[in-house]
């Protein structure tokens, strides 16, 4: 039976409920605007390509490094001990890295910023359970979904708002305002905790260590690989190959340390296994408006960040409002599995539409996709989240927090960087296949290049017309290629979605869970 709050305890509830909103949107929303914005900050920071890569890697990367293990530190010293000094860190070097200019300064300021970052994501659902009445969870697990279509929408427009209007230096300063309340309401909404010394003396602090390095490493390798060019670069063979041997220390310790803290035996439940399954599935199909809407409309439509997140920013607040609702209806009265099956559905039909690109879409057309996109997302995480946290053993929620993070940072890098690689290669092929087409002996050749060169069909074949005709026909070339590459990538999204249906198939009925029950 689940207890009732008293009314002396809302208020307090209240501001642990606020508060995990708030951590979740930033660190999703920090994360895209940066992301975004880079070219801005490269000119901003004086920084070179190489450089401005790099940066974007030391900014994201460390996140993985202390996320798995966040939620283990507040089970054992809780929410105020573990969160206040990172809150204050954070909002300090937000802040003060504007001032910077020296890579090195940038690059670690950067990191430090990132391993907070990751903390508050990895805090949150650890504090919403420990410190809301169950019969919250499932608005707090709601919210904590939110916050990927809110920053993929919003984040767009606001980053690009921030470079062309106010200042480049808000895609730092507008987290150094939210985190300071985020803190306040952490430290009046959390309940007191005595550290629990129990848990403590068996700590497994090196297979928390292991564990972070090695996803660390992971995430340097696959953030990299796509600019380097995988396993042609010794820099990223070298890190797969440290990732690999710290893996396999880990699991080692892991089998044989007394206590394990994250121990893989948590991930054989049939469900569970499956849900991690159905989260892969998610993160591939979601990048159609995560990665594909906003890379088409810069690169083909020529658009910039404010003006791709122009539709989001006047509908994004009701839509988000709408599909978060009728995620937690559904998943509270048609349970998980038919959940999952709507939201892979609205996946299916997004991801068809985009097949169906051509070099002239622009926002309009895109409007449906991003409905559909945002209420799969909704639908699919809330339902595949409720899943897992409902079929493990509690004694190993801590353990499953860790996992979670695991596929939250490291399987979305890796679909993201995997799909940017086949955008890059299959651009390569379809305009090689072109190409092919288009030399010198096929008829017509020096006629068209004239009229294209000039714009009139009566244009003389004058050498400038001939040249600037084939500029023209080279960059008509990139451009179709590009859009038959975009269509590839929609078909990937496609195939993820129907595998998504089979893995919920496959998945049995879950047992009663507060997520899920009213």
């Amino acid at each position: 039976m689940i207890k009732l709050a008293n009314k002396s305890d809302l208020p307090r509830q209240g501001f642990v409920a606020v508060a995990v909103v708030l951590a979740s949107i930033l660190t999703a929303f920090d994360i895209r605007t940066a992301i975004i914005g880079l070219a801005d900050l490269r000119g901003a920071f004086g920084l070179s390509f190489d450089e401005g890569a790099w940066l974007s890697t030391f900014a994201t990367a460390p996140q993985i490094l202390a996320a798995p293990s966040v939620g283990w530190l507040i089970a054992v010293f809780g929410v105020k001990k573990v969160m206040t000094g990172p809150v204050a860190l954070y909002s300090a070097v937000s802040v003060l890295i504007p001032f910077q200019h020296t890579f090195e300064i940038l690059a670690a300021m950067h990191a430090i910023r990132a391993v907070v970052l990751g903390m508050f994501v990895g805090a949150t659902l650890m504090i919403a359970f420990r410190n809301l009445d169950r019969k919250y969870w499932i608005f707090a697990l709601a919210f904590y979904v939110l916050r990927i279509p809110f920053a993929q929408n919003l984040g767009l427009y606001t980053a690009g708002s921030y470079t062309q209007s106010i200042g480049w230096q808000w895609l730092y300063w507008q987290g150094a305002l939210i985190a300071p309340m985020v803190g306040i309401l952490f430290w009046y909404g959390a309940k007191p905790v005595v550290t629990d010394r129990e848990l403590l003396s068996r700590a497994d602090w090196g297979g928390m260590v292991l564990f972070g390095v090695a996803l660390t490493t992971l995430y340097f390798a696959l953030d990299q690989g796509n600019r380097l060019d995988w396993f042609r670069s010794g820099l990223v063979v070298s890190l797969m190959v440290a990732t690999g041997f710290l893996v396999l220390v880990f699991l080692w310790h892991e089998a044989h340390v007394q206590h394990p803290w994250a121990h893989v035996l948590v991930l054989c439940s049939r469900n569970v296994a499956l849900g991690f399954a159905a989260i892969a599935c998610f993160m591939t199909t979601s990048l159609g408006s995560s990665l594909l809407e906003p890379n088409f409309l810069v690169s083909v439509a020529r658009l910039r960040p404010e003006q791709i997140g122009d539709f989001s920013a006047s509908l994004a607040i009701l839509l988000l409002l709408i599909a978060t609702v009728s995620a937690v209806v559904l998943v509270r009265t048609i349970k998980q599995r038919a959940t999952l099956i709507l939201g892979f559905t609205c996946f299916i039909v997004s991801a068809w539409l985009g097949t169906q690109l051509t070099n002239l879409w622009s926002l309009p057309e895109f409007r449906l996709i991003v409905v559909l996109q945002t209420f799969g997302e909704e639908l699919v995480f809330l339902a595949a989240v409720a899943t897992l946290f409902s079929n493990v053993n509690p004694a190993r929620a801590v353990s499953l927090t860790a996992y979670v993070q695991v596929m939250r940072l490291i399987c979305s890098e890796t679909v993201a960087t995997t799909m940017t690689t086949w955008i890059r290669q299959r651009e390569q092929l379809h305009s090689n296949l072109t190409g092919l087409h288009l030399t010198g002996t096929t008829p017509g050749w020096n006629s068209m290049l004239a009229h294209l060169g000039s714009g009139s069909s009566a244009g003389s074949a004058s050498p400038d017309a001939v040249k600037r005709g084939l500029g023209l026909l080279a960059t008509t070339v990139q451009r179709e290629a590009n859009v038959l590459a975009y269509i590839d990538g929609y078909w990937i999204t496609f195939v993820a979605a129907i595998a998504g249906l089979v893995v919920v198939s496959l998945m049995a009925p879950s047992p009663p869970h507060p997520l899920t029950t009213r």
